[in-house]
This record gives C-alpha cells, sequence and structure tokens, in this order.
C-alpha cells in the first residue's frame, strides 16, 4: 500500500508540473488574460456533466459487482469505493486500482481475484466507449488521419475480448500453467480471476457496460463543448465534434501512454488537437487544456479525496475487521466460516 500511495504522490507531483508548464508554454500574460474573459459561470454546468459520468460509470462497477457475485455489499459502501478509486488513478497505469479490491474483500470477503477484473473491466468498456465516440467525431469531421488510432486500438481490445470469450481455450491453458511449479499455488485464484472476466466480456453485460460508458463520455465532450463556446468558438454541430474528438482522443493517449493519470500525455493530446484540427492559439488552447483536464481529472481527485477522507475509517478499517472476524470464526457478513 505504502509503495501505491508513493506513486499517487508522485502524480500529484507530476501533475503540478505538467500545469505549470502548460501555463509556461501558453504565454502566461496572455492566458491570463484569456481567462479574465472566461465566463467561469459555465464551469458549473461543466463540473455537473462530469457528475453525472460519475453516476453512470458508478451504475456500471456496481452492475459488474453483480455479475461478478459480489451482492452483500451497502450500496453507499459501493459508491464510496467507486468515488474515492478516483485519486487512485493518478498512479502509473492505475496500478493502485488495484486496492479497491483489498478494500471490497474486506466489505464484502470476496477473493481478491474474483473482483479485479472489475477494475479492469471499468477501464476496458470505457476504452471502447471512447474509441466509438471518437469514430463518430472523426467521421463527422472528415478527420482521416485519425482513424489509424481507432482501428488499432478497437482491434487490440476486440482481440482481448474475443480470446476471453474462448473459454475452453482458456481454460485448458490456465489447467497447463497450473501443473508448473511457480504457478500452482496460484492455479485456484487464476480460475476465480478468468471465471470473473469471462462473465464481464459476455456479449450481453459487455453491451449493457459499453452503452453506459459510452452516454458517461459522450456528456464530457458537452461540458468540453461549453468550455470552448466559453472561449469564443462558434456554437454548433462543427464545435461539438471538434469537443468529442478532444476529450475522447485525450482519454485513448492518456490510457495508452501508462503515466499516472494520463498527465502530459493528454494533456499534449488535448492541446496539441486543439491546435492543429480547431486552430486555436496557443493562450487559448492552453486554457482551454487546463479547463478540460481540471473537469476530467482534478475535479474528481479533489472529490475522491473528500469521500476517502469521509470514509477512512469503514474503508481503510474493513480489512482489520474482516481479520478479526475471521479469527472468531465468522465472516464480515455475520455467516460462520466454513
Amino acid at each position: 500500500m505504502k509503495r501505491y500511495w508513493r506513486g499517487i504522490i508522485i502524480g500529484l507531483a507530476l501533475g503540478f508540473g505538467v500545469v505549470v508548464a502548460t501555463m509556461l508554454l501558453s504565454d502566461l500574460g496572455a492566458l491570463a488574460q484569456q481567462a479574465l474573459d472566461f465566463p467561469w459561470l459555465l464551469m458549473i454546468p461543466a463540473l455537473a456533466l462530469r457528475v453525472a459520468n460519475w453516476a453512470l460509470r458508478f451504475a456500471k462497477w456496481h452492475f459488474y459487482l453483480h455479475v461478478v457475485g459480489v451482492r452483500n455489499i451497502r450500496l453507499d459502501d459501493s459508491a464510496a469505493v467507486f468515488v474515492s478509486g478516483f485519486v487512485l488513478a493518478l498512479s502509473p497505469g492505475k496500478a493502485a486500482e488495484a486496492l479497491k479490491s483489498v478494500v471490497l474483500k474486506g466489505l464484502t470477503g470476496a477473493a481478491i481475484a474474483r473482483t479485479l477484473p472489475v477494475v479492469a473491466a471499468e477501464r476496458l468498456s470505457d476504452g471502447l466507449a471512447v474509441i466509438i465516440l471518437l469514430a463518430v467525431s472523426i467521421g463527422a469531421l472528415a478527420a482521416e488521419a485519425y482513424w489509424p488510432v481507432v482501428i488499432g486500438s478497437l482491434a487490440a481490445l476486440g482481440l482481448l475480448i474475443v480470446v476471453l470469450q474462448m473459454r475452453p481455450v482458456c481454460l485448458w491453458l490456465l489447467d497447463g500453467a497450473g501443473r508448473l511449479p511457480l504457478v500452482r499455488r496460484l492455479a485456484g485464484a487464476l480460475r476465480d480471476f478468468y471465471a470473473s472476466s469471462y462473465e464481464i466480456v459476455r456479449w450481453r453485460n459487455l453491451l449493457i457496460a459499453v452503452g453506459l460508458g459510452t452516454i458517461a463520455n459522450f456528456l464530457d465532450g458537452v461540458g468540453v463543448y461549453l468550455i470552448l463556446v466559453g472561449l469564443g468558438q462558434p456554437a454548433g454541430v462543427t464545435t461539438f465534434f471538434q469537443a468529442l474528438m478532444v476529450i475522447s482522443l485525450s482519454v485513448v493517449v492518456g490510457s495508452l501512454s501508462a503515466l499516472p493519470g494520463g498527465l502530459g500525455a493528454a494533456d499534449l493530446s488535448i492541446g496539441v488537437t486543439l491546435r492543429t484540427v480547431i486552430g486555436l492559439e496557443a493562450p487559448v488552447a492552453g486554457l482551454a487544456t487546463l479547463l478540460a483536464r481540471f473537469v476530467q481529472l482534478w475535479w474528481g481527485v479533489i472529490v475522491g479525496m473528500i469521500v476517502g477522507f469521509l470514509y477512512r475509517r469503514r474503508l481503510l478499517n474493513a480489512q482489520v475487521e474482516a481479520d478479526l472476524t475471521r479469527r472468531e470464526g465468522y465472516t464480515p457478513d455475520g455467516l460462520p466460516v466454513r
């Protein structure tokens, strides 16, 4: 856990550096003038749209927990784990999000191997959702140069899904791996991990998750659209698809970079796309980047920190409570240990 938190602290420091670099590269004086002229009330609906995004993604998270058999968790506990996990996105490759499975084990007794695929599935379904939205925006704007990003990403994710759905082959490979000396003791956990992964990528479950993710990320596009209109871009369909393309491409680039929260990569993607596709001047593109990234990343980090602090005893002590109750012969939900 200490290793994960060190990564998050590094992510915070890197984020501060990226903000400073964005400001310096955008002509600080001109950027400040743009900030003074910006209608800041537009940030209220932009932030509210992001909250609506969280609500839809939480519905997907809770749905996935039910899919893998975790049904003995309170709704507020599930929401607290989900929202406080926003902070964990600042770790390299979002690796610290695995801690959500540790907390779930304390709250519900569910094995980490069973819930860890839920953490991965969030990213998989969101990845498919943003690729769909990116494809739609590229088609609307006739920006053919970006099609390789869509095709390459879709091919990689599609291959992963197809392989996971080949159940006999995967079970055969797991059986073979289970005979290896170094893997034998993990054989049960690996089978649990695959069992959850298989249920998650079944077409019905996958379509529900991708549908929720598509609507959620569409709302992010509306938020960036409001920011662009506030910065003087004409209100209309073209500006909206430009906003949708900007934010969707940044999610893909940030994910591929594996940097904490996509820091640097996603920011650079937004800035470059705003200047090359829309033709914004450096100060305008710089402020738009800072505002879009605040909505996309830092707003969630702030709320996640607040929720994590308020629920810290419930969440952080869950594993300790689980260990104690098991020693006394009972599971956290009061059932006798067999």
